[in-house]
């Protein structure tokens, strides 16, 4: 297996399921959006002190917004069959677009890969509950692999929020994901907390074990996918991505103070604000929207609030850290490739899966999308906390 197709997020520990089950260490490895009840809330700039951060609101304005949940396109659980649970349940269009509709959501990358920015999905009350969870249990973090687990391409150590982790917050807080996105939620795996130290990365893999036309042939691979009645697909089976992983869905609890970004690498097309001003009345024109985006892809931070944008003709040749480091050129400071690190209680989701062409009928298929390849940038300064929920298109167990 390739690098990029070896590297895969599995945790050291077993721990118990929901159901009472076994996660074992071959397993894979947050309510709505906040304010996202109907009703009013304030909104401030993404990464500002107080408010519910959103788009198109600056540091010293506030205003009140009509905060409307998204729309529900999925029966709840409880509502769903035997069948749907075990490989029937679809990857619609209506699906894989439901999240881009809410108003804390920012597109940041529409087409391959598909990446969203979630402003504000925890609270800082959240943020600390899961940090202070997490404290204790961590250990290195593996790879799927049919050669060591512990790997040279993964150097971070992780816990898994389940068994007698898995409290009432983290039940909320995993809920909202799948509200957001309206996948059922025993399609996911138990939320998995990072930290990369000073130093540590993860190289650039993919999250799922498949490529097109080859759902995994190596024994590593196949006993992952069998985690959600894979390599089967379909009915009865592994569902439309055959047990592999369909979303990633990231939760930022610690920003370093450098470096340490999510990177996508082949990602070609991906939001490049660059517009001009503030118009005539004082609200936030496109060039002050650009440079607040900016602002939330980089740790939300007032002090470096170019650095997401390189300049033209950037060539990423980087800081002598960088160099003595080997500091890959897509993660280096200023390089053109999308480079996502927001403020703590922000989100990601992006897909592993997209749906397929026409040639099937629409959530018959998916397909897995190559350029959902990414990676951890080296942490140069500081410490990076991160929470994971991979999610499955199948019951999970």
């Amino acid at each position: 297996m390739s690098k990029a197709r070896d590297s895969r997020h599995l945790s050291t520990s077993s721990s118990q399921l929901e159901g009472g089950q076994q996660e074992s260490s071959s397993g894979a490895d947050t309510s709505g959006v906040t304010g996202g009840t109907g009703k009013d809330i304030e909104v401030t700039a993404p990464g500002s002190s107080s408010g519910t951060g959103f788009l198109g609101a600056t540091g010293s304005q506030r205003d009140v917004i009509q905060h409307q949940e998204a729309p529900k396109v999925q029966a709840p659980v409880a509502q769903l069959s035997e069948a749907e649970l075990r490989g029937g349940w679809a990857l619609t269009r209506e699906v894989f677009d439901r999240a881009t509709k809410h108003p804390n959501v920012t597109v940041v990358s529409w087409t391959s890969p598909r990446v969203l920015l979630v402003h504000n999905f925890l609270t800082p009350q959240d943020v600390e509950h899961l940090v202070a969870l997490a404290e204790g249990g961590y250990q290195r973090s593996e790879v799927v692999s049919d050669d060591a687990a512990v790997s040279s391409a993964r150097t971070s150590s992780g816990v898994w929020l389940s068994g007698q982790r898995r409290d009432a917050k983290v039940r909320e807080v995993q809920h909202r994901i799948h509200d957001l996105l309206g996948i059922p939620e025993p399609f996911g795996e138990s939320i998995y907390v990072l930290r990369y130290g000073l130093h540590q990365r993860y190289d650039v893999h993919t999250d799922h074990c498949s490529s097109e036309g080859d759902f995994g042939g190596a024994t590593a691979c196949q006993t992952f996918l069998q985690r959600a009645g894979g390599p089967a697909c379909g009915l009865g089976a592994g569902g439309v991505t055959c047990g592999d992983r369909l979303a990633t869905f990231i939760l930022y609890l610690r920003s370093p103070e450098r470096g340490g970004s999510t990177v996508f690498p082949l990602a070609s097309q991906y939001i490049k604000p660059q517009t001009p001003a503030s118009n005539a009345q004082g609200t936030p024109g496109k060039s002050e929207a650009a440079a607040l985006l900016r602002r939330s892809l980089q740790h939300g931070s007032e002090a470096q609030p170019e650095q997401a944008e390189p300049a033209p003709g950037a060539t990423g040749s980087g800081s002598s850290l960088e160099n003595q480091l080997g500091v890959p050129l897509y993660c280096r400071e200023g390089a053109p490739f999308l480079q996502v690190s927001p403020a703590p209680g922000s989100a990601v989701l992006f897909w592993d899966f997209v749906p397929a062409g026409d040639m099937h009928q629409p959530g018959d298929l998916a397909t897995p999308d190559p350029a959902s390849q990414h990676g951890g940038c080296p942490v140069l300064a500081g410490e990076k906390l991160i929470a994971t929920r991979w999610i499955r298109a199948s019951q999970f167990a």
